[in-house]
Formats: C-alpha cells, sequence, structure tokens
C-alpha cells in the first residue's frame, strides 16, 4: 500500500504534464511551461488522485492546455470540442481539477481564482448545449 502512496501522484503527475503538452516531447524541458519542475503535494485525502486520474480520462490531449490557460486568461476562448471535454467532466471533475491544481505551491495564492474559473467555465460550456 506504502508504494501505491507513490505511484497514483506520478501516475497523475505524467497524465498532467502529457495531457498539457499535448504529447509535444520539446516542452519537457521548457522552463516557461506552468508545469516545470513542480512537486507532486499530498493528497488532502485518501484516495483524491485516484479520483482526479479518473476525471482526466475524459479529457482529450489536445484540450489539457487550452483548458488551463482558460483558467488563468478568460480571453482565451475554449473551441467547440474542449467545451464538450469540460461538460463530459461534469461539475464535480472540474472542481476537483481545480483543487488538484491549486494544491501545489505555486498556485496556491490563485486558489480562489482557479475555483471560480473552475466553476464558471463549467457553466458556460454548459450553457452552449453543444
Amino acid at each position: 500500500m506504502a508504494k501505491l502512496a507513490y505511484v497514483i501522484p506520478t501516475m497523475l503527475a505524467l497524465f498532467l504534464v502529457c495531457n498539457t503538452m499535448a504529447l509535444e516531447p520539446s516542452n519537457s524541458n521548457n522552463t516557461e511551461v506552468p508545469w516545470y519542475g513542480l512537486v507532486i503535494p499530498p493528497e488532502p485525502y485518501d484516495g483524491f488522485y485516484i479520483k482526479v486520474l479518473s476525471c482526466l480520462w475524459n479529457v482529450d490531449l489536445s484540450c489539457g492546455l487550452k483548458i488551463y490557460e482558460h483558467i488563468f486568461d478568460e480571453s482565451k476562448i475554449l473551441d467547440d470540442n474542449c467545451c464538450r471535454n469540460v461538460v463530459k467532466l461534469g461539475l464535480q471533475c472540474s472542481k476537483r481539477l481545480g483543487l488538484a491544481l491549486s494544491l501545489f505551491e505555486k498556485f496556491k495564492p490563485q486558489k480562489a481564482l482557479i475555483d471560480r474559473m473552475s466553476r464558471k467555465t463549467y457553466h458556460e460550456c454548459n450553457a452552449r448545449k453543444l
């Protein structure tokens, strides 16, 4: 069980990085990307990262970075495909992914923004009725 505590966060990190990189290996060493050098924080409760991973399976690789960018810059409008991904996630997963992001030390100061934009993005995409 102790090994699982390390495997799940590692899998989450790999999935998040691959997802947001949209499988562009050239970005992996780029210090300008938001995930560069981040250390995975501890789970807020047991099983949290397993729930986050199950949410991530609903996001297309090409949409990960677009959704991330929209959370921090509302002017970056999500296309219909990525909006469908957000709706497919559902509100609970959208909030859960926002919480996962805000656990990172780098993003803690923006926790309120991440939470607000995660919810707002879901509601806006859901209202499009795609």
